[in-house]
């Protein structure tokens, strides 16, 4: 991860004319600062600033909603580490934006919101499409501003887009007034030198000794690990300090792939629907050695019971987030790219051997398992089909809910930056945009999107972006004519009243095989001009996977139907510790 934005030197597409509007400005730096994609999706405040933008080296991917285009802008950095951009006009084109940005902020996602807004002289006096966008957003990114002066454009631009990605990547926004993008300058501003890389925050001597102390005193230690490490690119620095202290690791969900799938000391995910030796591990552990993660609710249920015999020693590159959801033994705000060489200096290999006995001992009398006899497929056993095909480069983004739950239990992520998921914000309608924004950013990499029938009925418009723009990304979707998660809550908790969960016609949710589910995917597939099929038997499922993946340049859509029944499991209910873990209906 970059900590400071990388400034390209002026093309002669991103050259200035004797005199330039606002707009031209915005699109001039945007492209000094190495800008080359952004998702948008026009309207009346926005219009200069998109005509500018057409006259230099920038891909312009218009989206089917402001929604899609944030997403997208998502996708693009979650997959490439680099900042996403997205652009929205004023008013409810803003606001539209709201949801996607909330969501970056909540998994740490280095994203640009750009907007435009009404004449400085309209402000504040209800003007058509107005809205004070830079109060809403406040609270959700790490800046918001507007830019009222035309001086201001480029430091602006250059200083947000700096902060998106420094320390804790985040979201920013900035807001261009309409006569802000018309104005006219003759001034020139120089193209500013490549800023110097900054010192990474270490730990302070006495905090690294310490760590190693406990460490060494340790005969059950456990790493749990998780978007820190992705984002600062400290995947390889944690596989050394796990091999060289012979201490098992547990990813969060915004962890996978920062220690490939394979690795002798890699227990799983942890957490709600975690490997149950991952929640084990960290729940009966002497030592647990949390490394870029946030303590998330859904990851520690109860605090007080969560690791509660453990010396917790949390390093975070965010202060704030040290000893928020559960005290600590030792805090430390570093840059892991710093603490993890220091911790390898000091650290010693340790005595672990019955320890990972006992893990593995407990990962096999628990695993799990997506095997499934018989001609209905379950969306476990599906995705591990799918899981089988995929090159170990490919990306997979998903939407919410049951089947992002089992995308996150089977699926062999070998890389960092290959699983693409709304973790913290939860967010439905996530998977599609933000596959088309990683497959934008990679176009020779083989992108997924494994969505879920009611996820996907949000944000299925973005298959015209697929189709308009040719980008191939492959619609995998785990459909059970439910709101699965939703039903499996109603089911668990609610005494089996199923209230509007049903995505389909029958609401009592009965459907035989061959019959028609609702909403028919393929007939919308067909109207956006992008190929589908269904399969209904894991015997069709080997065939229908080959000629989805088969042209890596046309998007395509496989509906996968599935068990309607299948609930996630196992399954920490919400606020309990995992004595109180399900691993099967009751």
């Amino acid at each position: 991860m970059n900590s400071v934005l990388e400034l390209d030197s002026l093309s002669a597409n991103c050259a200035p004319s004797d005199a330039s509007r606002g707009a031209d400005v915005i699109a001039r730096t945007l492209c000094e600062i190495g800008v080359s994609t952004v998702f948008c999706y026009p309207g009346g405040a926005n219009l200069e600033m998109l005509d500018a933008l057409s006259r230099v080296d920038i891909v312009l991917i218009r989206t089917e909603h402001e929604q899609g285009a944030v997403f997208a802008a998502q996708g693009y950095a979650r997959a490439t580490g680099r900042l996403g951009v997205c652009l929205a006009t004023s008013g409810p084109g803003a606001t539209n934006l709201v949801t996607g940005i909330a969501d970056a902020n909540s998994d740490s996602i280095p994203i640009m919101a750009i907007t435009g807004n009404v004449a400085t002289h309209w402000l504040g006096k209800n003007a058509f499409q107005e809205v004070d966008i830079v109060a809403v957003t406040r609270p959700i990114t790490k800046q918001a501003r507007q830019v009222r002066q035309l001086a201001e454009i480029g430091p602006a631009l250059r200083d947000a887009a700096t902060l998106a990605l420094a320390g804790r990547p985040g979201p920013v926004l900035l807001d261009f007034p309409k006569d802000v993008q018309q104005g006219r300058t003759l001034a020139v501003e120089p193209v500013r030198a490549r800023d110097a890389e900054p010192v990474a925050m270490a730990l302070r001597p006495e905090q690294a000794e310490r760590i190693a102390r406990l460490l060494a005193a340790s005969r059950r230690p456990v790493i749990y690990a998780g978007g820190g490490i992705v984002a600062s690119g400290t995947g390889a620095l944690l596989s050394q300090l796990a091999e060289q202290l012979q201490c098992p690791v547990a990813l969060t969900m915004m962890g996978l792939g920062a220690l490939p799938d394979g690795h002798s000391l890699l227990l799983g995910p942890l957490g709600m629907h975690g490997a149950y030796c991952a929640n084990v591990a960290v729940n009966e552990a002497d030592v647990v050695l949390a490394l870029g993660v946030r303590f998330d609710d859904r990851v520690i249920g109860d605090p007080a019971s969560f690791a509660q015999g453990a010396a917790i020693v949390h390093i975070d590159v965010d202060a704030a987030e040290i000893g928020k959801n559960k005290p600590v033994h030792v805090g430390a705000q570093a840059d892991l790219r710093a603490a993890l060489p220091q911790l390898l200096a000091l650290a010693k290999p340790l005595e672990t051997a019955p320890w990972l006995r006992y893990l593995r001992s407990v990962a096999e009398a628990r695993p799990l398992q997506a095997v499934k006899a018989g001609e209905r497929l379950s969306g476990p056993q599906a995705i591990a089909m799918l899981a089988e095909r995929l090159p170990a480069e490919a990306v997979v983004a998903t939407g919410v809910g049951q089947h992002q739950m089992w995308a996150m239990q089977y699926l062999r992520a070998r890389q960092a930056r290959t699983f693409l998921s709304s973790a913290g914000f939860g967010t439905m309608g996530f998977g599609l945009p933000a596959a088309l924004g990683a497959k934008a950013a990679l176009p020779q990499v083989p992108v997924i999107d494994i969505d879920g029938d009611g996820s996907l009925n949000m944000t299925i418009n973005e298959l015209s972006t697929c189709r308009r723009y040719r980008l191939g990304v492959k619609i995998f979707v785990v459909n059970n004519q439910w709101l699965g998660m939703v039903r499996q809550w109603q089911d668990m908790i609610y005494q089996g009243n199923r209230v509007l969960s049903a995505l389909g016609d029958d609401e009592r949710g009965a459907r035989s095989l061959g019959s028609a589910p609702y909403p028919d995917f393929l007939a919308i597939a067909a109207g956006y001009g992008v190929a589908a099929e269904r399969v209904e038997r894991a015997e069709d499922l080997p065939a229908a996977l080959e000629r989805m993946l088969a042209d890596p340049n046309q998007p395509y859509l496989l509906d996968v139907m599935v068990e309607r029944e299948d609930n996630v499991f196992p399954m920490i209910p919400a606020g309990k510790s995992y004595r109180d873990v399900i691993f099967a209906p009751v």
